[in-house]
């Protein structure tokens, strides 16, 4: 897995950034609003908005006046996508998408909007229930694959495994450093046994 979704992962895993990622999901905001909408202290707040800036899921975007201090900085969210964990008996795999925005309309009165959203919800949902439909599958093939490979020494099996994961004979050759002629040699005997 890339850094960028270990840096994902590590910000989604501390409840206080989730709040602020939602928050800021809606609205731009600064550090005092923040502390007072979540009920974190200002300096807690403060420390996870550098966390969130450095990775990226946070910018600042301009600032607003205040009758106490110093100009306070609004923050605003970015670097948006979606994100799959796939975590089964047989294998996990986790991807980052950026989010595609077509060129549909999305002009109305409220309520064809509120319809509309209703429906987007709904196709979600669907593509959702198949998407895990489809991940069953996967994790049943990759466990009969595995039982198969299971017959070969550790060596040969970590092959067949990694080819298993990534189905690309380069790929495997780079992970485990052999070439990649053996790698097919080693691939192409598990596939005629």
């Amino acid at each position: 897995m890339d850094d960028e979704l270990w840096n994902i992962l590590m910000a989604l895993e501390n409840g206080t950034r989730r709040e602020m990622l939602k928050t800021l999901a809606n609205y731009d905001s600064y550090a005092l609003e923040l502390s007072k909408m979540i009920g974190v202290s200002q300096q807690a707040i403060n420390k996870q908005l550098d966390i969130l800036e450095k990775l990226g899921f946070i910018s600042t975007s301009g600032s607003i006046p205040s009758t106490i201090g110093p100009p306070r900085k609004v923050y605003r969210s970015m670097g948006f996508s979606t994100i799959t964990i796939d975590y089964s008996r047989n294998f996990m795999e986790i991807k980052k998408r950026e989010i595609s925005y077509p060129d549909h309309d999305t002009e109305g009165n409220t309520l064809s909007l509120i319809d509309r959203l209703k429906s987007v919800n709904d196709e979600i949902e669907s593509l959702d229930r198949k998407r895990s439909e489809a991940v069953g599958r996967k994790d049943l093939i990759i466990e009969k694959l595995r039982e198969r490979a299971s017959e070969y020494d550790g060596f040969y099996r970590k092959v067949i495994y990694e080819y298993l994961e990534k189905l690309d004979f380069s790929e495997v050759a780079e992970e485990t450093g052999l070439p990649e002629d053996m790698v097919e040699r080693i691939i192409g005997k598990f596939i005629s046994s």
